[in-house]
């Protein structure tokens, strides 16, 4: 095993599990439950061809964790050879990057039959993964590559409904970003240049002392590229270096990443065809066309060049999703000329305070199918039909401000054989713990929420595992999965939490989950095309600004916040914002401690006379 192994398939039945699926129960295996997940941290990625129900391994795999951890997983009562094939293309690599996992040696001959070069081994040699070198990866313990290969599963699917590859590409909103100043990207040209093989056309390494000289050089015109469409962002994928006195091209290079994009052969045709000595092998051939269906961003934000022109100016729609709260916040935007569209918590069934919030509701919201809403709704006391509607994933909005809190706060519990995911409660409290019930039945009857008790807190338990607050990767991935799935020329723009110390007998607040959180959400704007920070710790910072609630704040901070919403939405070309003639919130803050104090003189007066 000479190469590098970048992506693992896996056998289902006698490999990933004892037993066979389809003719009694299976257990799983979990040194390579483990295994999976450390591959993964390692940017090597997963797969499985498998001969079982699809359906029933999808269930197993769920209940033990670990599907989401596959890319273009195939089970099917096929023959494997030509299935391992179809893995391989549709992850764009090559067979001697690929090892596959099978107990049945007719299995492994066939898939080497298939696809000379490929690495086929007995489950004996799992053992050996860890240890040898051609697993090393590279750290990657954000999953941003496991990201990559979901992003290419959801353009498979849209693929399929599309008749021609290129009326495919034309509605994929293909964009390509050109970098200049390559002084902050010298380890990923590194990278690029080194570690890339089925689309590096000069194939000329260099070590990075030499790399740095590269970026020096100013004899050479040196371009970085990005890539983004509608499904999201490929990050810097390719790299050119032209003498332009020679029309040479000293370096062209792409990632695997983008195979079959058609960036390369724009990027060549946007050259205007220098010459290039290619050395073999390269995947896609260059020739004389431009394709059509890839355009460029100019600027070094996305977020202006989205729409065909500057021109083309909307007015401020903003679809809000948050706490109630925030709209002490929303309130000060009533004196400019835009539209506001709110989605927050309520009173749903049995009295109790839906917050729909979280991010894990907001995915389900598209993602869930009727059956499982519908058996939520019928089992639990805390979801009602309208848990799970959402106008996020619609397009009457043009910027999108989302308040993350209940990420902060809230705790999730998994059912133990679907795969569902709930947020529920927060105050650390887990319902499913026996401990905890005769205080969380309390609170409830205090707060009038009707239907718990004891037996519903049984049956919750029995279904439903307690997974504490939503972890960090699973917050990346789906803050990931949001961006992915709004136009990418709509903005967003995420609110934080405060990082004030904050403690009452109702609430118990851990301000280091709020600081590992922000940090998360920090990196995620910082990776993430037109994704903005509406920041919360520059408002509230002190124990002063909050109230009753650690998210809570005194009304100058809303004010305050308000003001910066405004800033960065005054900073969009293609979204109007505009200050109304008459504003009301000037005479309005200047009555209403008018109004405060006159109130409370009369109810002193009020409770005075009732005791005389």
């Amino acid at each position: 095993m000479e190469e590098s192994i970048k992506l693992v398939i896996w056998d289902l039945d006698e490999t990933f599990w004892k037993g066979t699926l389809s003719e009694e129960d299976v257990s799983s295996i979990p040194e390579n439950i483990n295994l999976v997940r450390w591959l993964t941290d390692r940017g090597i990625m997963n797969s499985i061809v498998s001969k079982n129900n699809f359906a029933e391994a999808k269930l197993k795999l769920q209940e033990i964790g670990i599907w989401d951890y596959f890319v273009f997983p195939v089970i099917a009562w096929e023959a494997k050879g030509k299935l391992v094939q179809r893995v391989i293309e549709k992850c764009q690599l090559r067979s001697v990057n690929v090892l596959f996992l099978d107990d049945n040696h007719m299995n492994l001959e066939e898939a080497k039959f298939y696809n000379k070069g490929i690495c086929a081994k007995l489950p004996s040699f799992i053992c050996e993964i860890k240890n040898h070198p051609a697993f090393t990866g590279k750290d990657d313990s954000s999953h941003s590559r496991l990201k990559h290969y979901k992003i290419l599963e959801c353009k498979d699917v849209d693929k399929i409904e599309i008749n021609s590859n290129e009326e495919f590409l034309k509605a994929s909103g293909i964009r390509i970003q050109y970098i200049d100043d390559l002084t902050d990207h010298t380890e990923r040209l590194f990278e690029i240049l080194n570690r890339t093989n089925q689309l590096n056309y000069t194939k000329k390494r260099l070590d990075r002392k030499e790399v740095k000289s590269l970026i020096e050089n100013h004899k050479l015109e040196k371009k970085l590229i990005k890539v983004i469409d509608k499904y999201g962002d490929y990050g810097f994928v390719g790299f050119y270096a032209v003498d332009q006195l020679k029309n040479a091209l000293e370096h062209f290079v792409f990632s695997c990443r983008i195979i079959n994009l058609g960036i390369e052969q724009f990027v060549y045709s946007s050259l205007n065809f220098p010459k290039i000595n290619i050395v073999p092998d390269v995947a896609i051939p260059l020739n004389l066309s431009k394709p059509d269906w890839v355009s460029v961003i100019d600027k070094a934000r996305v977020s202006t060049h989205l729409f065909e022109s500057k021109n083309d100016i909307s007015k401020c729609k903003i679809l809000f999703k948050g706490e109630c709260d925030l709209f002490q916040m929303l309130f000060y935007l009533q004196d400019y000329d835009c539209n506001v569209i709110r989605e927050s918590n309520y009173t749903g069934k049995n009295n109790f305070i839906i917050n729909k919030e979280h991010t894990q509701m907001l995915i389900d919201s598209r993602e869930m199918s009727k059956e499982q809403v519908n058996y939520l709704v019928k089992k639990l006391l805390f979801i009602d039909c309208k848990s799970y509607r959402s106008s996020v994933f619609t397009d009457t909005y043009n910027v999108f401000v989302y308040s993350l809190i209940m990420d902060f706060t809230q705790e999730m519990y998994e059912h133990k054989k679907m795969d569902l995911k709930i947020p529920f409660g927060g105050n650390n409290i887990n319902i499913t713990n026996q401990n905890n019930w005769a205080k969380f039945i309390k609170n409830c009857r205090e707060r009038n929420h009707i239907g718990i008790s004891k037996e519903f807190l049984q049956f919750f338990s029995e279904n439903f595992e307690h997974r504490g607050k939503i972890s960090i990767n699973d917050f990346r991935r789906n803050l990931s999965s949001i961006r992915a799935g709004i136009p990418l020329h709509i903005p967003i723009i995420f609110m934080n939490g405060s990082e004030v110390e904050f403690s009452a007998e109702w609430e118990s607040y851990d301000i280091e989950r709020s600081r590992i959180m922000n940090l998360a959400l920090d990196q995620f704007i910082e990776q993430t095309p037109n994704c903005y920070l509406l920041d919360i710790r520059k408002f509230v910072y002190s124990p002063d600004h909050v109230t009753y609630g650690m998210n809570r704040y005194k009304r100058r901070c809303y004010k305050e916040i308000a003001n910066d919403l405004i800033g960065i939405l005054q900073r969009f070309d293609t979204i109007q914002i505009t200050k109304k003639w008459i504003t009301l919130t000037p005479a309005i803050d200047l009555v209403k401690p008018l109004y405060r104090w006159i109130r409370r003189r009369f109810l002193r007066l009020k409770r005075f006379l009732k005791f005389k």
